[in-house]
């Protein structure tokens, strides 16, 4: 599919660069968070990048983007999610590199880590970016407590995104 929404001129930047290293390695990793849904036609602000992959995939991110790296890959939980995390600037802009992400089940328990081989691809600037489907994102927006973003999210979904969710392409 192709994109619906830009990014702005610096979240460009950072994410040819974030894409150009990661050509040559063999690693399962998407573009999630505000600037994954607004490719996907979601009309929202965008302030920093979203990156997730696997454990293994966050530490060859980490090492490959290591000159922009500030906050290295650590074990990160909070009141409804657990990953590894780490934090990087590039072209001046945030990117948060986010690993083995799972999400609190009601009873207590972990879900298991975010399966990125249901990511679909968005053509940008030439580019095929992998972001995750809108309706796995609102999924999770749900998850963490963010209904207002999930309810966005949603309504993109009933005029028109059900072909982008269903969409599945390797690259």
């Amino acid at each position: 599919m192709k994109a619906i929404f830009d990014l702005p001129e610096a979240h460009t930047r950072a994410l040819e660069i974030i894409y150009n290293r990661m050509l040559s390695v063999d690693i399962l990793w998407a573009l999630t968070g505000s600037a994954g849904l607004r490719l996907q036609g979601v009309d929202i602000p965008i302030h920093d990048l979203d990156i997730q992959s696997d454990q293994a995939g966050i530490y060859e991110m980490e090492r490959r983007l290591s000159e922009f790296i500030f906050t290295p890959v650590h074990i990160w939980e909070s009141e409804y999610t657990r990953s590894l995390f780490g934090k990087a600037k590039i072209a001046g802009i945030g990117v948060d590199l986010i690993g083995d992400m799972a999400h609190l089940k009601p009873d207590g328990g972990w879900e298991p880590p975010s399966d990125l081989k249901i990511r679909v691809f968005v053509g940008w600037h030439n580019l095929h970016i992998p972001v995750l489907p809108l309706g796995y994102e609102a999924s999770a927006y749900e998850k963490m407590g963010r209904l207002e973003k999930a309810s966005k999210i949603r309504a993109v979904l009933k005029v028109g995104g059900r072909k982008i969710i269903t969409e599945n392409t390797d690259d």
